[in-house]
């Protein structure tokens, strides 16, 4: 349903200008309908070889309808197809007022089997929506912004196969997306999402049902400095690409020995991706989760967060991932265990340092025919000569218990065996939580593990301290040379003292 509606809005984007509303009649209908065919056409490229497109154009009185038969869709009542009403308005915008899918209806898909990519399974698939509601306004020019709303609410989607049934529902689905001008001819693209009362029940195998349910899911989504051309020349080679590849391609061992024109398509492709945009930006959370398997137990999470990004703005990237949860769960776990689950947890790691046209350079001697490690290490080693990868962590953040632990961290690496890493780690609580180690016997075999972070830690004040610094494989906490434990303080390596001569006793 998803991709049916953002076809539409690709398609809608193009639509011709100039027409009044009072000429809308079969003739501009017509030459609408062809426009869509040479335009897409012309994106994917000679190479691809279109059917002919299902879509119809209808002109009436003062709009345009357009209707998309879906192919293999069952339906009760009317056709199995996509409907849009779509209105000239002034400046050369479009107006939107409706994306209809039938309201109920069925189809089978055959997905392969992941072990054996040349058998597959079919899956039968019922859905029903209570609620639609699509519209927004379109400048096929892309002068000025560009919106659309999509709301569904009361979905219920059933799925069976020989391997798996599953039944999901959610009470309201809610998707604002917009695509507005930005500088040098770029476009920014924004699109913010909930999904309410989402529930979900499924069966693998004959095996235990798993019963899954979220309160609300949110994404947030910017993707910055989009260039048109680059997009095109995208889809473009990756059109190019799935044409030239041959079709037994699935079920082949090697998938790397690809025909040489399906090679120059795929060298295509990665050169497109070439400053195609300048940042992007993505984050999720989920809201009262809840995991459910009978006769196993559950847990639940009041929050859950995953998030990336990234950006070049000089010509280095730098990328992040931020994880988190909030207040973790189990009732089917024993109470003195599961009082130690974490309440919370953060991290944020991040990547930077990198320059863009290095990794495009390796990316793109990859896909040489004959590529392997070797021909690819003086790229790799590229990558190292601008001053080191850095690797960080902005965040760390967990308890454990009565134990809160926090951190920073970051790492440069020179080449992939040679780094230079410092981190600053504090704690409270520890003491607490090693006297409850003590008299827990399912904690006891931690008991070590943390008598030896106590023993090097530095106080400071309420809070205890580790300073740890790295320099290829040696590590140091607090100045002590972590290489050194075990072997009496001695350095690595060097035999015990005796006579001259003598040989070490036994």
């Amino acid at each position: 349903m998803r991709l049916s509606r953002t076809a539409a809005l690709c398609l809608l984007l193009l639509l011709p200008c100039g027409v009044r509303a009072e000429d809308i009649g079969s003739a501009q209908a017509q030459a609408l309908q062809q426009q869509l065919k040479d335009w897409l056409a012309g994106l994917l490229g000679p190479s691809v070889k279109l059917p002919e497109l299902p879509w119809r154009v209808a002109g009436e009185h003062d709009h345009y309808t357009i209707t998309w038969p879906i192919p293999g869709l069952t339906t009760q009542a009317g056709e199995a197809a996509t409907t849009a009403s779509v209105r000239p308005l002034d400046g050369g915008r479009w107006s939107i007022d409706a994306v209809q899918l039938p309201p109920s209806g069925s189809f089978t898909i055959n997905l392969p089997d992941a072990s054996d990519p040349g058998n597959g399974a079919p899956v039968n698939i019922q859905y029903t929506v209570g609620k639609q509601d699509t519209h927004g306004v379109i400048d096929p020019a892309l002068a000025t912004p560009s919106t659309l709303h999509t709301e569904i609410g009361s979905l219920e989607v059933n799925t069976d196969s020989p391997k798996q049934r599953q039944e999901q529902h959610l009470d309201r689905y809610v998707v604002d997306t917009s695509l507005t001008p930005a500088v040098n001819g770029r476009l920014d693209l924004t699109s913010n999402a909930t999904v309410d009362g989402w529930k979900s029940a499924s069966q693998i195998n004959g095996g235990a049902p798993v019963a899954i349910g979220i309160q609300t899911m949110r994404a947030v989504g910017r993707i910055e400095g989009v260039s048109r051309d680059r997009i095109a020349a995208v889809l473009a080679a990756t059109g190019g690409l799935i044409g030239a590849l041959p079709p037994d391609i699935a079920t082949q061992q090697d998938k790397t020995d690809i025909p040489a024109p399906a090679r120059a398509q795929l060298r295509l492709l990665v050169g497109s991706l070439q400053d195609m945009l300048t940042a992007v930006n993505i984050e999720e959370t989920v809201d009262g989760l809840q995991v459910e398997v009978p006769g196993m137990g559950g847990l639940s999470m009041k929050r859950f967060l995953i998030g990336f990004g990234g950006e070049s703005p000089d010509g280095r990237l730098h990328a992040w991932l931020h994880l988190g949860l909030d207040e973790l769960a189990s009732p089917s776990l024993p109470p003195k265990i599961a009082t130690y689950l974490p309440h919370h947890i953060e991290i944020k790691p991040t990547l930077s340092g990198v320059l863009t046209a290095d990794l495009h350079k390796l990316a793109l001697d990859a896909t040489e025919e004959g590529a392997d490690s070797d021909s690819l290490e003086p790229d790799i080693a590229t990558i190292f000569s601008h001053g080191g990868v850095n690797l960080g962590v902005e965040t760390l953040s967990f308890d454990l218990g009565p134990a809160k632990v926090e951190g920073t961290g970051q790492v440069t690496a020179l080449s992939p065996d040679t780094w230079h890493g410092q981190a600053h780690v504090t704690a409270t609580g520890l003491d607490d939580l090693m006297t409850q180690a003590r008299a827990n016997p399912d904690l006891q075999q931690a008991l070590p593990v943390l008598i030896m972070l106590r023993g090097i830690a530095r106080p400071d004040g309420k809070k205890l301290v580790w300073d740890i610094v790295s320099d290829g494989p040696d590590i140091t906490v607090n100045g002590l040379d972590l290489s050194q434990l075990g072997n009496g303080g001695k350095p690595p390596g060097r035999p015990p003292a005796g006579k001259p001569g003598q040989k070490p006793s036994r």
